[in-house]
């Protein structure tokens, strides 16, 4: 088999702008089947994206044989049961982020796809942007000394007051929606994991957090404390940048988790007062993305980031919204 042939599960914005294209401009993946709750909606998605089948439901897709991988793009709060019943069909399967609604749910569901022996991965598509690797290069090599604090910020303000993002009981709220990427460059880049965190939240009238402000400290073994701050908002202007402060200078990047597919991407590095640009290639890290793991399902490659991480991406969150709530009480 030299082509993964994609089920996808639901219709949501993020399939239809931005992984369905990618899948279908992929050099190992074709998405051969869709299914939606609204399946008008999934048919006239069909229709543009060149899809040849829409099934009736969820489960039928899952027991076709002519699927051998899932993209679910459902709400936080359907992720583990689909995750789940996609593992028990024998189905590769790619999960938006964040990968579940607490740590405990994500271990069941890479549990799930571990006695299954099928692939799990979380979608956090900008890992796999060629700017996220020359900045792990620069830190390795001490560009900027050693790291000591990690600023991010993910912003965007919603007009649709019936948007899932809004939905307690969907897993919704800033802090799942946006700062999962935060906390996410905040481990990957120390790598290593927060010892401690807290965390402000304003919760709005739809009952999320609609802004947070999280605050992590990490100890990396033999290396100094390094402290992280995340800033995301469903009610803010539009922003997706981040900081990385060393001894001796700083990087930042200030499309940093959603740079144009057409444009290139551009690092800044700051040291003794000057600032220099270095500038990495125009991508779709969607689809670098869903190559890596169509890569790691047909020639049985690793994973770049396998589902452990996403656990462990949980844990934190799961940190940082108790502390909140703590706060707000």
């Amino acid at each position: 088999m030299t082509t993964l042939r994609w089920g996808v599960l639901g219709a949501a914005n993020i399939a239809r702008k931005q992984v369905i294209p990618a899948i279908q401009a992929s050099n190992n993946g074709r998405v051969v089947g869709i299914a939606s709750r609204d399946k008008a909606r999934a048919e006239q998605l069909a229709q543009t994206a060149s899809i040849g089948h829409v099934f009736d439901d969820y489960a039928a897709l899952l027991a076709s044989d002519e699927i051998d991988a899932v993209y679910i793009p459902l709400p936080n709060s359907e992720h583990r049961a689909w995750t789940i019943a996609a593992a028990e069909a024998g189905k590769h399967i790619l999960c938006e982020k964040p990968l579940a609604l607490t740590a405990s749910e994500a271990e069941e569901m890479v549990a799930a796809a571990e006695r299954a022996g099928v692939i799990l991965a979380e979608a956090f598509m900008y890992r796999h942007h060629p700017v996220v690797h020359t900045v792990l290069e620069m830190l390795h090599q001490g560009v900027i000394g050693e790291l000591r604090v990690v600023r991010s910020t993910f912003t965007f303000n919603l007009s649709n007051e019936g948007d899932i993002r809004l939905s307690a009981p969907l897993g919704g709220g800033a802090l799942m929606d946006v700062g999962c990427y935060g906390v996410n460059l905040a481990r990957l880049v120390t790598g290593a994991e927060p010892l401690t965190g807290c965390g402000i939240a304003d919760y709005g009238s739809s009952g999320v957090d609609e802004s947070f402000v999280g605050a992590l400290r990490f100890a990396p073994d033999g290396r100094a404390a390094v402290v992280a701050e995340v800033d995301v908002s469903v009610r803010a202007a539009g922003g997706t940048s981040y900081e990385l402060i060393g001894t001796q200078g700083k990087i930042v990047v200030r499309q940093g988790f959603k740079p144009d597919a057409n444009e290139e991407g551009e690092i800044q590095l700051h040291q003794h007062g000057d600032v220099s640009r270095i500038f990495t290639d125009a991508v779709d890290q969607y689809r670098l993305m869903v190559e890596d793991f169509g890569k790691s399902v047909l020639l049985g490659r690793p994973l770049a980031y396998p589902a452990q991480d996403a656990v462990a991406n949980m844990r934190v969150l799961d940190m940082l919204r108790t502390a909140a709530e703590q706060a707000r009480r």
